[in-house]
């Protein structure tokens, strides 16, 4: 069952194609947004391998970051666990030791190695973990 954002909020949880596809038709400054919004500002920038997040607030006023494809892929997966509205899953979900990603945190693996590494373990991650008993969260 999907779920309702809060009002102005990206309303649904997606199917893996479905967030692909959401993802790939904003524009970067929007993915950002979106991503700060699910995750937090701190969290952002700890994916995009920045040590403030005064770059991240950048990034949503036109300056372009260093690893946009990073940060698309980041809102895809964030766009399949949660929605606004119960935000937090999202969050647990990208800083906590994940047994299907060899007890690393998505967090960090997506800012210490290649995407092209780390995109495949993580995308099957995500997938599990949407696709498990109890996956509607309420709000």
């Amino acid at each position: 069952m999907q779920q309702k954002g809060l009002e102005g909020d990206p309303p649904d949880i997606l199917s893996d194609v479905a967030a692909h596809d959401h993802v790939m038709g904003l524009p970067i400054h929007e993915v950002v947004r979106e991503l700060v919004d699910l995750l937090g500002a701190t969290t952002v920038a700890v994916i995009a391998g920045v040590s403030e997040t005064r770059a991240v607030a950048q990034w949503t006023t036109g300056r372009e970051p260093q690893r946009p494809h990073v940060l698309r892929f980041a809102l895809q997966i964030s766009r399949m666990l949660a929605t606004a509205a119960d935000r937090e899953f999202a969050r647990a979900w990208f800083h906590g030791s994940n047994p299907r990603l060899g007890d690393s945190s998505p967090m960090l693996l997506l800012r210490e190695k290649p995407l092209a590494e780390v995109q495949g373990p993580i995308v099957a991650a995500a997938r599990s973990f949407a696709a498990r008993d109890g996956a509607s969260h309420p709000t």
